[in-house]
């Protein structure tokens, strides 16, 4: 092939995303990440000759994402909470929303000292985002899937954590027995999508993400209905629970939390304004 500019390059690649149903925006973060600038300093590069390897990379990348595959998963990384995580189809890509698990953990005011667990940490973005905010508290991250749990502790290594972040194989349904009643907070964003919504998803979805940590069962509230009584269980008196939650969830998911026994139930609405994360306390008679 020719040697082609960079704005050639780019233009053809916006052409192609546009036609395969992709926003062309992916092109121009594709673009920047093969040649490692930011989004300014390729716009003042667009007459220059795209480099060969750097135009290999970048061609093959427009094939995959043409395809549909997540452009995070291509590029293997993804910024959560001001953080780069490295990303792949072992877990979920990281959703700005569930930056917000992250805030309802800062925003508990937990003693230095104080234990928080992520039940079904995925990649660990949140459990890692919490443990470097607050340095202070010991936070676990906990997934039934090996896969995950490997990936997870790639971040921790990558954000060098691991003195403070522990990682654990388990369910929702059976944690660690260590941790029953000795937890202060507990934080998850579990599956959530019912079964018959699955395949109505996009293809960046249906094709690439883990269905197992999307989809919860029949109604979409199986993950809430074995979480919540032992969330209740596993939490010191006081303890509290952030959870993520999806549209149209938020009335089953509160009656829910609030038939374990927890109390002080709030939600939370997310940067689209749509209610996302419910927080809660176990009451001491919970």
């Amino acid at each position: 092939m020719a040697p082609r500019t960079v704005g050639q390059a780019l233009d053809a690649a916006r052409t192609r995303l546009l036609e395969s149903g992709v926003e062309t925006s992916d092109a121009d973060y594709l673009l920047c990440t093969a040649l490692s600038l930011d989004r300014g300093r390729l716009l003042t590069r667009r007459g220059e000759v795209l480099p060969a390897e750097a135009a290999a990379r970048f061609d093959g990348w427009i094939d995959r994402r043409a395809c549909r595959e997540p452009a995070q998963y291509i590029t293997a990384c993804q910024e959560f909470h001001g953080l780069s995580f490295r990303v792949d189809s072992r877990a979920l890509v990281p959703r700005p929303e569930t930056e917000g698990l992250v805030d309802a953990a800062l925003s508990f005011d937990l003693e230095p000292g104080a234990s928080v667990a992520d039940f079904g940490t995925g990649s660990g973005c949140v459990a890692i985002a919490i443990a470097v905010r607050r340095p202070d508290l010991r936070v676990f991250g906990l997934d039934r899937s090996p896969d995950a749990l490997a990936l997870a502790a790639e971040n921790v290594e990558r954000h060098r954590v691991g003195d403070r972040v522990a990682l654990r194989a388990g369910s929702f349904a059976d944690p660690p027995p260590e941790w029953r009643g000795r937890l202060d907070a507990i934080v998850s964003n579990p599956p959530y999508v019912r079964e018959d919504d699955w395949e109505r998803l996009e293809p960046e979805i249906t094709r690439y993400e883990p269905v197992d940590a999307l989809v919860s069962g029949p109604t979409g509230y199986e993950a809430y209905e074995a979480l919540a009584p032992v969330a209740s269980d596993w939490l010191a008196p006081g303890g509290r629970l952030a959870l993520e939650f999806g549209y149209g969830q938020a009335r089953e998911v509160r009656r829910i939390v609030a038939s374990a026994g927890f109390d002080a139930i709030e939600v939370q609405r997310d940067l689209r304004g749509i209610e996302r994360i419910l927080t809660g306390s176990r009451g001491t008679h919970a």
